[in-house]
């Protein structure tokens, strides 16, 4: 089965990065009776900061490394869908170029930082569009972390979940 692609906000990865880290933080909340000195700690949920890197490659690597840049720069969140994990709504915090371009390649390292209290929600107006045939209602199902009954349900219009054509939509909610 073939993993489905790494997307943000209208932009997909042509390919998924190379590198791919995902940081679960705790965070420790002190609970104060008033006067007192703290007497217990209740853990809490921080947010969630995805690292990666990888390569661009082609005739057009500059064209969608500018395409990201505008991303970052415009600082919106959106849904960032990763494969093999539960979508979320992020910032991409952080992007570079991590070396000196060369013909048709520019290596590159990003962060995105969860959406604080957002966790994974996704939006009710999310279509994925299907980026090559042969992806599977199975492969967008677990990259966004969505039930394959609820998928199917929202996709009366799919006849074949096994092998979907490129540029078919899906919804996602």
């Amino acid at each position: 089965m073939k993993n489905a692609k790494m997307r943000f906000c209208g932009y997909t990865f042509e390919h998924n990065p190379s590198k791919l880290k995902i940081a679960d933080s705790a965070r420790l909340r002190a609970i104060l009776p008033p006067g007192s000195l703290p007497d217990s700690v209740v853990p809490g949920r921080g947010l969630r900061i995805v690292k990666g890197e990888g390569e661009l490659a082609g005739a057009d690597c500059l064209v969608r490394y500018e395409r990201l840049r505008a991303l970052y720069e415009r600082g919106e969140k959106g849904i960032l869908a990763l494969p093999g994990v539960k979508a979320m709504t992020a910032y991409l915090s952080e992007l570079s170029m991590t070396a000196e371009p060369l013909e048709d390649v520019i290596g590159y390292r990003f962060t995105f930082t969860e959406a604080r209290g957002e966790g994974s929600a996704v939006s009710g107006a999310d279509v994925y569009t299907v980026s090559e045939d042969g992806e599977s209602l199975w492969d967008i199902a677990y990259a966004n972390g969505i039930g394959i009954d609820e998928l199917v349900r929202l996709n009366p219009q799919i006849p074949f979940i096994g092998s979907l054509d490129e540029n078919e939509k899906v919804r996602l909610c």
